[in-house]
């Protein structure tokens, strides 16, 4: 006999007139589940707030239950529950199914390139830039084929607006006429600013296909590494010395003393 059906010939033993006591000790069950009785559930929930939740949802389409719950509290001045804003949106079935985004092709291995502009690596490190500067963040655009730089940004952060400056430069450079129609290949490791959304969306419009190397396979990105130098601040190759000082120099000019501000206390 399941516990089920104990309780339930307990509850009717109680019911014909046996103490609970007794019925209790009689069925070895606990006397205190004698006296639960189940409750309906009252209807607490508010409905005032639904018909803004929907027109909410009517002006943006796309947005899933958490955003809808910020455009209210933002734009309505509306604190609602995002509880209360998923249930609503459950019964008027207005969830936005959610969409999985194809990954970007990783490459397991090194891939020669036959001809120039045909696949380009990237990568960013940091150097020293001298006691006047400091640190900054140097972000290379190499060609497999030719293994020249063929763009480069220096800057004291490490934002996507870095990396994007350093490929835009390396295709107005090397591809005045365009992009789009030279089936061009960037390999990025999986950093942050290569992973972004606004970096692959940039690749896009730009037509270059991105592939990102696996993890724990740093030969898929070997080329910029050797050039950058090993990760961790070594020194820049020789290829970029003249342009750089030139940059560190204006860095220095536009940013006097931050970097010696920022490492003082050390």
């Amino acid at each position: 006999m399941s516990c089920g059906d104990v309780h339930s010939q307990a509850q009717a033993l109680v019911e014909q007139g046996y103490a609970a006591t007794v019925v209790a000790a009689a069925l070895v069950i606990s006397r205190s589940s004698l006296y639960y009785r189940k409750k309906p559930r009252s209807g607490r929930a508010d409905r005032q707030w639904d018909e803004q939740i929907v027109v909410a949802c009517a002006e943006k389409p796309a947005y899933g239950y958490r955003r809808v719950t910020w455009w209210l509290h933002r734009k309505e001045g509306l604190c609602v529950n995002r509880k209360r804003v998923l249930r609503v949106m459950r019964e008027r079935s207005l969830l936005v199914r959610s969409r999985r985004l194809a990954s970007p092709t990783k490459e397991w291995g090194r891939v020669e390139a036959a001809r120039p502009n045909q696949i380009w690596q990237s990568d960013m490190t940091k150097i020293w830039a001298g006691p006047g500067v400091g640190w900054a963040y140097l972000v290379n655009v190499i060609d497999r084929c030719t293994r020249e730089i063929v763009g480069w940004n220096l800057s004291h952060r490490c934002r996507t607006e870095e990396a994007l400056a350093a490929v835009e430069q390396a295709v107005l450079d090397r591809l005045p006429a365009g992009s789009r129609e030279t089936d061009l290949i960037l390999t990025t490791d999986n950093g942050t600013q290569f992973t972004s959304s606004r970096f692959m969306e940039t690749l896009t419009q730009l037509g270059i296909t991105h592939r990102r190397t696996a993890y724990h396979h740093p030969e898929g990105n070997s080329y910029i590494d050797l050039n950058s130098g090993v990760e961790g601040g070594c020194p820049v190759s020789p290829r970029l010395t003249r342009h750089i000082d030139a940059d560190l120099l204006l860095l220095d000019v536009m940013m006097p003393g931050r970097m010696d501000r920022r490492h003082s206390h050390r």
